[in-house]
């Protein structure tokens, strides 16, 4: 049944496209119908000093279009980081679990992991699957970042973008990293972990909240997040060129870059920790193949990884809710996992430092279409205006422009 909210509770509303950076989308450069889609696509990356973007076109179960533009180590094939995309990966996981009945996605998470979890305002009221899942658990935005990045990245932001971090020695494991730091007594716990509102009445986007899924996976399948992850989609869907860990695509990856000033900075090729809210890197052919079987009951190429329900479950809103706007398209509510737009759109974004990323699709009265694309400028420690408030949206209206003609034809 789907929740309705107290507006009131309903705190830092933002794209989820741009979540990991900041600022709300505003403005769209608008271009004439002549315009091919080149030309406007390389227009936008001139204007925003991009080095280099990848892109697909989707209609209904067919990669129709895809393009490399810039200076790529692979073409169209290269490896990007897709930050927060990575969530939907979480919730697939999550949601297999619950298709084959491990587990339930209203039972308290203290039964699937070994320390309690409670909003210490609200220790009465336990926290479900189903919260984590719609950023609804309290779990606030404040995650630590920094304990998900390389020693050598840190160094990086502080000797050339004026931060003064500190590398975690050791790094702790998943499990104690979280008990620490949701444990109101652990030793990485803040006072603003927790949102004000109780478990299940009001929405904050949580980084947080996915690391805790993962986690919940690898307790219950006694596997990794990455080895669960390999051999329940990305093996079964062909995605060989998906993964957490950049050794495992030398000489493909597309370097990061940041903005400080006026001066593009090149940054050191990195692996992200957030294994659940934020670690995967993939090209525009295998994160295509995602899109489709999310667009198509659970099912590409013949592979099913979800059943079919439970792929409408996931599209459903849970709640309602009113925010910003993403190039065009409103965000109108939150479903397992997939967050929803006017217009009939579901899409979820990334952004990691150096990487930016999308995935979105439509649904018309007789089909499908969606778009995918990835480019190697982030915005997470200097904000790049033009990058997230006209090049992220037009970008977005571009490629639906395109789809949408293709799937008229």
């Amino acid at each position: 049944m789907e929740r309705k909210f107290n507006k009131k509770l309903i705190i830092g509303i933002i794209s989820v496209a741009v979540v990991a950076t900041t600022g709300i989308i505003a403005s769209v450069i608008i271009f004439q119908p002549q315009d091919n889609i080149d030309s406007r696509i390389r227009s936008l990356m001139s204007q925003g000093n991009i080095p280099s973007l990848a892109a697909g076109i989707v209609v209904n179960d067919t990669l129709v279009w895809s393009k490399g533009y810039g200076d790529q180590p692979d073409g169209v094939d290269s490896v990007y980081m897709i930050g927060s995309i990575t969530k939907i990966f979480t919730a697939t996981a999550i949601m297999q679990l619950y298709d084959n009945n491990t587990l339930d996605l209203d039972t308290d998470i203290d039964t699937y992991i070994p320390f309690s979890v409670r909003n210490p305002n609200y220790p009465s009221i336990p926290i479900t699957i189903r919260d984590l899942l719609t950023h609804s658990s309290g779990i606030s935005k404040i995650d630590k970042p920094l304990w998900d990045h390389d020693a050598d990245f840190i160094n990086w932001t502080n000797n050339n973008l004026g931060t003064n971090y500190t590398a975690w020695d050791p790094r702790p494991t998943l499990g104690d990293f979280l008990n620490g730091s949701l444990n109101p007594y652990g030793q990485y716990y803040e006072l603003d972990t927790w949102e004000s509102f109780a478990p299940g009445t009001g929405w904050q986007y949580s980084n947080l909240a996915f690391l805790l899924l993962a986690y919940i996976v690898e307790e219950i399948t006694n596997q990794s997040y990455a080895e669960y992850l390999q051999e329940n989609v990305l093996s079964p869907l062909g995605m060989t060129n998906t993964g957490f860990n950049y050794t495992d695509f030398i000489g493909r990856n597309a370097i990061p870059y940041e903005q400080n000033d006026t001066q593009l900075i090149e940054g050191p090729i990195y692996n992200f920790y957030n294994i659940g809210g934020g670690g995967l890197r993939s090209t525009v052919h295998d994160l295509t193949k995602f899109l489709i079987a999310h667009m198509n009951q659970g099912s590409y190429n013949n592979t099913q990884i979800l059943l079919p329900q439970t792929v409408v479950d996931m599209q459903t809103a849970e709640f309602s809710l009113s925010g910003s706007d993403l190039g065009g398209f409103t965000f109108i509510g939150q479903g397992l996992g997939w967050p929803l737009y006017s217009g009939n759109i579901i899409g979820h974004g990334g952004a990691v430092p150096g990487y930016l990323a999308q995935i979105s699709f439509k649904t018309v009265s007789n089909g499908k279409y969606g778009i995918v694309f990835m480019l190697n400028k982030g915005s997470s420690f200097v904000q790049d205006n033009y990058l997230l408030n006209t090049f992220f949206p037009s970008l977005i209206e571009i490629l639906f422009d395109e789809a949408a003609r293709l799937f008229s034809l």
